[in-house]
């Protein structure tokens, strides 16, 4: 049986905690603060795990981030 690969754990693990944070920021009644301290927590595990791609992070991630909270929790 073939183990798989830790960085893939890790991308997985990564990817499974980005969509409970969109989850969060489109379908709860998360607070800004704490969706906030979630959001920390992502870009600490994404700077552990891709410290040199932080700034490709920003343009997918944050932006993604960003772009949910307008459309679902900003009030018009």
């Amino acid at each position: 049986m073939i183990s798989p690969d830790p960085d893939s754990i890790a991308y997985r693990n990564f990817q499974r905690h980005v969509d409970r944070l969109c989850v969060l920021i489109v379908a709860s009644d998360c607070s800004d603060r704490e969706i906030d301290i979630e959001r920390l927590h992502l870009r600490v595990q994404a700077a552990t795990l891709f410290p040199e791609k932080m700034e490709l992070y920003d343009m997918i991630y944050e932006s993604r981030f960003r772009r949910l909270r307008q459309q679902f929790r900003e009030r018009p």
